[in-house]
């Protein structure tokens, strides 16, 4: 990922949330597999489809259908409400504003749905990281910064963070100036395992185009 925002391979998922479970096709017959497939809901099933045939027939019909029926109906109106809520956030997560820094050191604002590999985003204390990230500068002249990553894997407890070195020293001259740097970095493809990562920063100076300073 070059720090002029190409990258290779060039192709990227959007950043988009999505935690929907279900869509307006897929909703029905989901939930009734899920239903389904547990013992009992299946065995009352088969009991009402028994209750067709007058020679198994026991008592009246609605006394097996109405129970089912109910729970379905219950269940059915239960998981809508839930996805609908989940739309909701992420509607409200997508919609929420980033600063992304331009190639003159302007700053716009974008929803965080648009943020593409390779922007310049400036986060604010309490601000939440709207994705995979690196750090290349840092308001504390040592390139600290204290995160939480509940909402990954629910440990409220800081977790220390530090900024390219490269990258902070020359942001200390005028944060502008980091969208001016050239150079890349190398990291894994992306994977499910959110407590692994490796990648190296590589620093192209005007003396050495390819200048390894640091990696993280």
């Amino acid at each position: 990922i070059y720090l002029n925002g190409d990258a290779k391979p060039g192709e990227f998922t959007h950043n988009r949330l999505n935690n929907q479970k279900y869509t307006w096709l897929s909703f029905l017959p989901v939930v009734l597999f899920n239903q389904f497939k547990q013992f009992y809901n299946l065995f009352f099933l088969l009991i009402c489809f028994s209750q067709a045939f007058p020679a198994l027939r026991i008592g009246f019909l609605i006394t097996y259908i109405g129970p089912l029926a109910f729970v379905l109906t219950v269940t059915l109106i239960k998981e809508m409400y839930d996805d609908c809520k989940r739309k909701a956030r992420d509607g409200e997560l997508n919609g929420e504003k980033y600063k992304k820094m331009m190639e003159d050191g302007s700053l716009v604002e974008i929803p965080s749905a648009d943020i593409k590999v390779g922007d310049f985003l400036v986060l604010e204390e309490k601000k939440r990281v709207p994705a995979d990230v690196v750090l290349l500068h840092t308001s504390e002249k040592n390139g600290t910064v204290f995160i939480k990553t509940d909402q990954l894997d629910g440990e409220t407890d800081w977790k220390l963070r530090k900024a390219i070195p490269k990258t902070q020293e020359v942001g200390k001259v005028a944060q502008s100036n980091i969208n001016k740097i050239k150079g890349y970095v190398k990291a894994d493809a992306p994977h499910r395992d959110i407590y692994k990562f490796l990648g190296t920063f590589y620093y192209q100076s005007e003396e050495n185009s390819d200048d390894t300073l640091s990696s993280g």
